[in-house]
């Protein structure tokens, strides 16, 4: 209704919103559907900048903030891990306790020889890559490891070359996560993954009727990193959604900051909100040419013109922002047309 009303002092000036609570993280989240969709385009237009609100003498209204920040109980994921190596191989172990009291059980049998610090941090990683596919947002990890746990703590200095390595895998795996803690736990209450890494090292031998899922672990550590992103058009978004980072440039960081909300970063994929359809990938110019040419002349392709052209791209699922030009001009170097 401000915005309405001051429209005009609006859209003169930088607007800065102290806040408590996540509301830049919550304009931008995947799964904002009616209403707040509606008003996170009609604040779009607006160079709004959230910030943390300073302290508030008002006991009252601090304590209800805090009670508005903190999650539910019910909302807490539990994550119980172990992992070992041994004469039989090398396993990992993990618990997955739902809110709601389900459990969902994993064995992973890790190919490589691993030590057995090793192993517990890629217990810690499977979980977290669990929960993670789950959609869990507030997770306890539970592990019977003292030197892991207090090393993910920051208790104890990881001095090792390969556990650095380990620990910035899991501070990039948990950056979904609203928010984490990992505790020790004794190992008689972490029974259930022991038994499971045990299962997973020696899958070659199981006989059981129960019906079970058994997969094989690459290890995280070992896994190549991705190459580096380009940069194109995405770039800036992506540095603003994910990492509240504005170009230098006034004129530009506007722009970043009134399309941001149409955008949405999901699973390391970048898409456009669409008014009626789903989420729509966007695309870079490297992959721009390849997607036009498959769709307008490929086997399933009927030399379409450059308009046709854009709104089957559109249809398929894909987005970026000078298709209607891209597609004109394919079709005019299009030699079947």
């Amino acid at each position: 209704m401000t915005a309405r009303k001051l429209r005009p002092y609006f859209l003169s000036h930088s607007i800065v919103v102290f806040t408590n609570s996540p509301l830049g993280r919550i304009m931008t989240h995947a799964e904002v559907s009616g209403r707040m969709i509606k008003w996170t385009i009609e604040l779009g237009e607006y160079d709004i900048e959230y910030k943390p609100r300073v302290a508030i003498k008002a006991q009252a209204l601090t304590d209800f903030l805090i009670e508005m920040i903190q999650p539910r109980e019910e909302e807490v994921w539990r994550v119980f891990v172990d992992g070992a190596s041994n004469l039989s191989g090398c396993g990992v172990g993990v618990v997955l306790i739902a809110p709601s009291g389900e459990k969902i059980k994993l064995a992973l049998r890790i190919d490589s020889r691993v030590t057995n610090n090793e192993a517990e941090y890629e217990a810690v990683l499977a979980g977290l890559q669990a929960a993670r596919e789950v959609g869990a947002s507030w997770v306890i990890i539970y592990s019977d490891s003292q030197l892991v746990a207090q090393q993910i703590k920051g208790t104890y200095v990881a001095k090792n070359e390969k556990m650095l390595k380990y620990l910035g895998l899991i501070t990039a795996r948990a950056a979904c996560l609203t928010e984490r803690s990992i505790e020790q736990i004794p190992m008689e209450e972490n029974e259930e993954a022991d038994i499971l890494e045990k299962l997973a090292a020696s899958m070659s031998d199981i006989s059981t009727r129960q019906v079970m899922c058994f997969t094989r672990l690459v290890l995280f550590v070992d896994k190549e990193v991705p190459p580096a992103r380009k940069n194109s058009w995405i770039t800036p978004l992506i540095e603003y959604i994910v990492h509240a980072k504005l170009p230098e440039d006034r004129a530009q960081a506007l722009k970043v900051k009134k399309q941001a909300p149409r955008f949405v970063f999901l699973n390391d994929i970048f898409y456009r909100r669409s008014y009626q359809g789903p989420l729509l990938k966007c695309l870079s110019e490297d992959e721009v040419e390849y997607v036009l040419r498959e769709i307008h002349e490929g086997c399933c392709g009927k030399h379409l013109d450059g308009t046709a052209l854009s709104g089957k791209v559109i249809l398929a699922g894909f987005w970026w922002p000078r298709m209607n030009q891209d597609a004109t001009q394919l079709v005019q170097k299009c030699k079947g047309c």
